[in-house]
């Protein structure tokens, strides 16, 4: 019975969307047992024959056979998804990902809790009470030293989430939240190399475990261990006189401390209540929506309008993280039974997940979604390592990017050339990647 099932054939017909390497659209015969790197040698054949493209120049590609990349062999593949020998085949193929490759390794003092990269500037978050700034074009050179512009005393307990407001102009603004029950927003002139905290949010009564900033950059979101959701204004900024008594009072010697003068303190513009633990994740999904996810097992969609909670997800376990992508409109979570789940809040079936992720062996803290590729996106584990994925493959991930000695506690992929994470290790790593 495995001899005959060796040789039989299966009709397919190849298509690709990267018309430099488009086949004729006609259906070919194919082993049943045929692997990716046999599917390969088919479609380089075709191309050579078809083009000027010598063999050295075509790239390897992957396959999409019925919405999931072919991870096994194609009868293998097809019998999984219930789909019959008899008809033809349809089967895509596109340019495979090379793996990211390690572009640098930052030191810092102590573990590193968050960090977010732009085009030019990366920000980091520390469990030593500090922020570090640090310049994205000197990544990779020989002196790491060269790279790191600022080191910021800025709370009075380890930092947990920081976030870009405007990291374009010459007065940069970025976020950060910490421990100590407070979020700041902070005003950087990256000529100068001087930094003010503007802005002080009170109102959490514990841990400030994220934040998020709305898509105007008017509003940001903070969720914390006080199981609330606040929501602050941007331009809360002008300084306010009572607070200015205050902190003289306080006599503070940190560096932002020492500008208490000019910190003003900000009051939420709307506090959202409804989760019963510690809320782990925040994003804004439209102008006035927001997703959070949190520790009591739900996922719960926001109406900033009306203060009030749309629709929830219900897990079994607690979510740490949570991570939209505008592109294709869905959600991923990392959660405390390892896995990743990707959800459709459009669906009319809320609770459903639309797609599980396998792979990391201990808690996922922390997903990011590729600004670029509708299909792609990161995982930082317990375990230790970062993952690339993508969608269409829910057993396997596209990589592991290894290097980390210790959990990884936050990773991000906001600039596309780079996945960047933070881990207990006292260290953020920085992969160059390509989509």
């Amino acid at each position: 019975m495995e001899e005959m099932k060796k040789n039989v054939d299966i009709l397919v017909k190849f298509f690709t969307k990267q018309s430099q390497y488009a086949v004729p659209g006609v259906s070919v015969s194919v082993p049943a047992d045929a692997s990716n790197e046999v599917l390969n040698e088919i479609i380089k054949t075709y191309i050579c024959q078809g083009s000027k493209i010598k063999a050295e120049n075509v790239p390897t590609f992957d396959f999409i056979v019925e919405g999931q990349i072919l991870r096994r062999v194609l009868d293998l593949h097809l019998q999984k998804l219930g789909i019959s020998f008899e008809n033809v085949i349809k089967i895509e193929y596109f340019e495979r990902l090379p793996p990211p490759t390690p572009k640098d390794s930052l030191m810092h003092d102590d573990w590193v809790s968050s960090v977010h990269c732009s085009q030019d500037w990366l920000l980091t978050g520390c469990y030593d009470n500090t922020l570090h700034l640090w310049d994205v074009k000197k990544l990779g050179g020989t002196k790491i030293s060269q790279a790191h512009k600022l080191t910021i005393p800025a709370h009075n307990a380890p930092v947990k989430a920081v976030t870009w407001v405007d990291s374009e102009s010459d007065i940069k603004t970025f976020i950060s939240t910490s421990i100590d029950q407070a979020a700041y927003v902070w005003t950087w002139d990256s000529k100068a190399n001087s930094v003010e905290c503007v802005s002080r949010g009170c109102g959490h009564t514990q841990s400030v475990e994220c934040v998020a900033v709305d898509q105007l950059k008017s509003l940001f979101v903070t969720g914390s261990w006080d199981t609330r959701l606040k929501i602050w204004a941007l331009d809360d900024k002008k300084p306010d006189t009572n607070d200015q008594r205050d902190n003289e009072e306080e006599g503070e010697t940190k560096k932002k401390k020492s500008q208490g003068n000019k910190i003003h303190k900000m009051t939420p513009l709307l506090t959202m209540a409804g989760h019963s633990e510690n809320v782990g994740g925040v994003v804004w999904t439209d102008v006035s929506e927001i997703a959070s996810a949190s520790w009591d097992h739900t996922v719960r969609i926001w109406d900033t309008d009306i203060g009030g909670i749309k629709s929830q997800i219900v897990g079994n376990c607690a979510f740490f993280s949570i991570s939209w992508s505008p592109l294709n409109k869905t959600l991923i979570t990392g959660c405390a039974d390892n896995f990743i789940r990707l959800y459709d809040p459009r669906s009319s079936e809320g609770t459903v997940c639309q797609q599980k992720f396998a792979s990391h062996t201990k808690w996922v803290p922390s997903v990011m979604w590729s600004a670029t590729n509708q299909f792609t996106f990161v995982s930082g584990g317990f375990d230790n390592t970062v993952k690339q994925w993508d969608s269409r493959s829910p057993k396997a991930p596209l990589y592991d990017l290894v290097g980390h000695k210790r959990k990884v506690l936050t990773v991000d992929w906001s600039y596309s050339k780079y996945i960047i994470s933070g881990s207990e290790d006292c260290t953020v790593k920085a992969y160059t990647a390509k989509v």
